[in-house]
């Protein structure tokens, strides 16, 4: 099975899907996507549009991370239902701003919910909304319709019943998700994943949550998907009956797969089905030209913060893309810097990692573009692409519009940079596009992926150094997942096995960076650095000390790349100690930072008019 794809199949002749209209509003980012919106630069209907809209409100950490493409296929169907429908970010989550003060505890969180329901009814011309809650969401969308009267309809996918279980279930599955982080200063002050965390004054909010207790039900018409093998949630489909609500409840199938892990979820068609249809009969249809108010295509907006800006921008062909632009309130100094995805993680990165980037560089005042590439979080699919699309060519098209809409903007010159397979997309741009000046990969599992390679293998495979291969095997754990079925057996051969060849391989690294003619491997590793080196292009390449990648480094170029720096333009190489594969800890993202400001300083930025001064 290809990771983390199962999307409904596009017809052979289908038209690109615009990615939804970024608007910013409360200090956060909103997605609105308009009913019926077939037309892709406006948000005025073409068919028949209900008079009922739908928030999502979104989940926490790891579920958040894997449920994001979920809602915008969601987003995709309901609007050919048509139903208008947002989606955004809590205060200190994902794309949005930092909150000053939260001495008010999970009521910042809970007023940022209705702030969105209040643009969306806005945006939408609606008078009515139906709530989509998922995980801790769930909860959440369930306090906040307790204080509207225009909530016609609540759906509950895999809700958190209780916040306080849902915190212990976090910290376990965190756990599992992250093996082998480092811990984050901020770990011991609530529930985090890398620098992200949960502030303590909201986890004591999200503690006190608990539904199931309930006397009465905000709304008379539910939804409940319920997980397998969780009682708790058909106890609550049964209060919910005692308590006269209409309710609807389902198994949500294959939420395990879905929710576990970023870089293999699916998003679950059957759900996304059920939900839309179940919301569509929350409202009444009507024609567009019925309705008398006038729908507001959301304009161009940004968050103001005060070293920086952010603006939220649609992109490419059909504004298919969806970034944030990020640029400094003072003068501009250096190069921009496109930043681009992890995997399958949307833009603003595991703990947000390119969020935090990005504002860094922005306070010594280097802009940057960070964006979501095709069929990865808010931006749509692409007609005709493969499925699978880490590692794939499609995602260097995506980071040539990125490069298209820097030069409108006359962001030029341009440093690009990406972590894991990001990286390997950075490498690739800079060898094939001679208008990068800078590039930093950082973590790159290995910079020749073959054209028939297996990446879900490689996937596995580039977070697992080859030693923790026997120390799995003398666990019995491992073993016990085995029996169950939960591990790729087949993928760990081959893993294990190309780990093994690569360090034989090692031994003959001299002979093969002298004579690259010898194999595929080292022709193509040095055609792509030699191209490198001919573009002038200044490269900084990143490894943590111990990542899989700079084991691969060595079968490469030998210990610590040194055949690499002294044949191919003197790359810089540089490794960080006390840090773990994702750079979790706010010490390693700083180190990246440094190797990703030096180079960009040294290109001075172009000017309004186009021109620009002397290199450094």
């Amino acid at each position: 099975m290809n990771a983390g794809f199962n999307l409904p199949k596009l017809e052979k002749n289908s038209e690109q899907i615009a990615a939804d209209h970024p608007i910013a509003f409360a200090d956060t980012i909103g997605l609105f996507r308009p009913a019926d919106a077939r037309a892709q630069s406006s948000c005025h209907p073409t068919g028949p549009v209900s008079d009922t809209a739908v928030l999502f409100v979104g989940s926490w950490g790891f579920e958040e991370l894997c449920a994001r493409k979920f809602w915008q296929q969601l987003a995709v169907e309901l609007s050919a239902r048509g139903m208008a429908s947002m989606r955004f970010d809590y205060p200190g989550t994902g794309d949005a701003l930092d909150h000053a003060d939260y001495a008010e505890g999970l009521t910042v969180w809970l007023d940022t919910v209705k702030a969105a329901a209040r643009t969306l009814k806005q945006l939408s011309g609606v008078d009515r909304l139906v709530f989509i809650g998922h995980g801790i969401g769930g909860a959440l969308a369930w306090r906040v319709a307790e204080t509207m009267e225009d909530v016609s309809g609540l759906v509950l996918a895999a809700p958190a019943l209780s916040g306080r279980h849902w915190l212990r279930e976090f910290v376990a599955l965190s756990r599992i998700a992250n093996q082998g982080a480092i811990l984050t200063a901020n770990s011991s002050s609530g529930p985090t994943m890398g620098e992200q965390v949960i502030p303590p004054t909201v986890t004591s909010g999200l503690k006190a949550l608990n539904i199931t207790s309930a006397t009465s039900a905000p709304v008379d018409n539910i939804l409940l998907l319920q997980q397998e093998n969780r009682p708790a949630d058909a106890a609550f489909a049964d209060h919910l009956n005692a308590l006269g609500v209409k309710i609807e409840a389902q198994i949500f199938e294959d939420y395990e797969r879905f929710i576990r892990d970023v870089l293999f979820s699916i998003p679950p068609n059957g759900a996304i089905r059920t939900i839309a249809a179940w919301a569509e009969k929350q409202g009444t249809t009507v024609a567009y030209a019925d309705k008398p108010e006038s729908l507001t295509v959301p304009s161009h907006s940004s968050l103001e913060a005060e070293c920086f800006t952010e603006t939220p921008v649609r992109f490419g062909e059909h504004n298919r893309l969806y970034g944030v632009l990020c640029e400094p309130r003072g003068e501009r100094k250096g190069a921009t810097v496109l930043v681009l995805p992890t995997g399958y993680e949307r833009a603003s990165g595991w703990g947000r990692i390119s969020v935090r980037l990005c504002r860094d560089l922005a306070r010594t005042g280097i802009a940057s573009l960070r964006f979501d590439m095709a069929n990865i979080a808010d931006s749509p699919a692409v007609p005709g692409r493969p499925e699978q699309i880490i590692y794939g060519e499609g995602q260097l098209a995506d980071v040539d519009a990125a490069m298209d809409f820097l030069t409108e903007r006359k962001l030029f010159p341009v440093v690009v940079t990406g972590r894991c397979s990001g990286g390997w997309a950075a490498f690739r741009s800079g060898v094939r596009d001679l208008r990068f000046s800078g590039v930093v990969p950082v973590n790159v599992f290995d910079f020749y992926i073959p054209p028939d390679a297996d990446v879900e293998a490689l996937l596995i495979s580039s977070r697992q150094p080859l030693s923790s291969y026997g120390a799995k095997l003398l666990r019995g754990s491992f073993w016990r997942r085995v029996l169950r079925g939960e591990v790729r057996i087949r993928n760990g051969i081959v893993n294990l096995w190309a780990m093994v060849m690569g360090k034989a391989i090692s031994f003959a690294t001299p002979i093969m960076v002298r004579f690259p003619f010898l194999s595929p491997r080292f022709r193509t590793l040095s055609r792509d650095f030699n191209a490198i080196a001919a573009n002038d292009t200044r490269m900084s390449i990143v490894f943590t000390e111990g990542d899989i990648g700079a084991a691969m480094l060595e079968t490469n170029f030998g210990p610590r790349g040194r055949l690499l720096t002294c044949r191919y333009g003197n790359p810089r190489i540089v490794f960080i100690e006390d840090a773990d594969h994702n750079l979790t800890t706010a010490e390693a993202r700083h180190a990246w930072a440094d190797e990703v400001r030096d180079i960009a300083m040294r290109f001075p930025p172009t000017h309004q008019d186009g021109s620009s001064t002397h290199q450094l």
